[in-house]
């Protein structure tokens, strides 16, 4: 492996990785030889991906914390800091979704929670691991945006929608104001992609929706993963503020 390929030794964060996208990020940069923080609310699940990527042969721990709680992910990236001496890759995958209802319906309150789920939870641990970064001059941040978020989705609620498409206008700012050190910040918006989430709440539709994709099936988190590896490999150094549809030609742009 080149070096411009390689993140071994880099110590990489995953908000909400302990299950779908997330834990496939975790467990593809465990494999190319990263140390993996898992920082997710459900300490279980977190505890079970350490394991995981530990039974594989990698070094990894989890971090329990709400990605929308300032004190809990300063003090995450703190403990990941204080174990691994470093933070280089944040995988923000943090997020999720629920029915959806016409506006009438969608009420404030809901409206609210989505967007502080889908779009604070992504800031906040960006805030959260700058300082870090920025001390060692080197750094990759990766969101995972939607393709709900680049095109009109009927299956995607009003504040989902609304919330990933936030996350690129978030990224594209941010990459400006941090590149003078060294920190490139980039999206995934992935199409649909086949995970326990999506496998529970479109259980009566998964035919309907693999046909509608051009390429006849969904994705999978690995897929995904890999292409968040590579955003945050020392090669993208000059990719920042981009973002990187992974649809299955569903959206073209």
């Amino acid at each position: 492996m080149t070096e411009l390929a390689s993140i071994k030794g880099q110590v990489a964060a995953v908000s909400g990785g302990a299950a779908g996208i997330g834990l496939a990020c975790a467990e593809r940069f465990a494999a190319e030889g990263a140390k993996v923080a898992i920082i997710d609310r459900d300490q279980g699940n977190a505890e079970a991906g350490v394991a995981k990527i530990e039974d594989a042969g990698g070094e990894a721990m989890a971090v329990v914390a709400e990605c929308t709680s300032e004190a809990d992910m300063e003090a995450g990236v703190a403990a990941i800091v204080e174990r691994f001496g470093r933070l280089d890759i944040l995988a923000n995958c943090a997020g999720g979704f629920h029915s959806t209802p016409p506006i009438e319906e969608l009420d404030a309150e809901t409206w609210r929670a989505g967007i502080d789920w889908n779009l604070s939870g992504i800031y906040i641990p960006m805030r959260a691991v700058v300082p870090a970064m920025k001390a060692n001059n080197y750094g990759r941040i990766v969101s995972i945006g939607s393709q709900a978020g680049r095109m009109a989705a009927a299956v995607a609620a009003l504040d989902y929608s609304a919330a990933k498409a936030a996350i690129g206008g978030l990224s594209r700012r941010l990459a400006v104001e941090l590149a003078p050190f060294g920190i490139t910040v980039n999206t995934v918006a992935p199409g649909t992609v086949m995970t326990p989430r999506i496998a529970v709440l479109h259980a009566a539709r998964m035919d309907q929706l693999a046909s509608a994709m051009p390429v006849g099936r969904l994705g999978t988190p690995e897929e995904i993963a890999h292409a968040v590896w590579y955003l945050c490999t020392p090669g993208a150094a000059f990719t920042t503020g981009a973002t990187l549809d992974v649809n299955g030609g569903s959206w073209t742009g």
